[in-house]
């Protein structure tokens, strides 16, 4: 299994929060967008299919304004669903912080008097590749930035956004 991935990614900001409307269908879409990308390396991996390792990335935000993010984190993804021989799900998720230069859409609205500058970063994401050519495959990922509550820049959240991109294995 190859334990190092680049990706790529590109989606569109939504209004509703990530745990009240995270989901791609029936949401007020923004309009602004991210284009990112980004390095995980794993350095665990258990004969279940289980997989632990880093993540780093970044993002460009525009559309009604303009910021650049930053994050890294901790992924965790589980390799081990496989369908007729032929297409791999992998469900991940990465846990981590985000930093910004500057809030876009619902984020700069929501922020009151907290900082959004550093959050926590959340990218639940599901992986699909064919069992033939693990090497490439495609994702869905919420991009997810958040306050935890008030635990961080006195934020509740951040910045939501439905992602889809490649991921190519080395």
């Amino acid at each position: 299994m190859d334990d190092n991935a680049v990706f790529v990614f590109g989606g569109r900001y939504y209004e509703e929060t990530f745990f009240t409307g995270a989901r791609p269908w029936g949401v007020n879409y923004e309009n602004n967008y991210v284009l990112g990308g980004g390095y995980q390396h794993f350095w665990l991996t258990h004969p279940t299919g289980l997989r632990i390792g880093g993540e780093v990335g970044a993002a460009i935000r525009g559309g009604d304004s303009f910021s650049a993010e930053a994050w890294a984190g901790v992924v965790a993804r589980y390799d081990g669903l496989v369908i007729g021989d032929t297409v791999r799900i992998s469900p991940a998720v990465t846990f981590g912080l985000t930093a910004e230069t500057a809030p876009v859409g619902i984020e700069a609205l929501n922020r009151g008097d907290g900082d959004s500058t550093l959050l926590f970063y959340i990218g639940p994401e599901i992986n699909v590749s064919l069992v033939d050519h693990p090497d490439t495959e495609v994702f869905w990922r919420i991009h997810h930035r958040s306050g935890a509550w008030g635990t961080l820049g006195n934020m509740a959240d951040g910045a939501n956004a439905t992602s889809f991109g490649v991921r190519w294995k080395f």
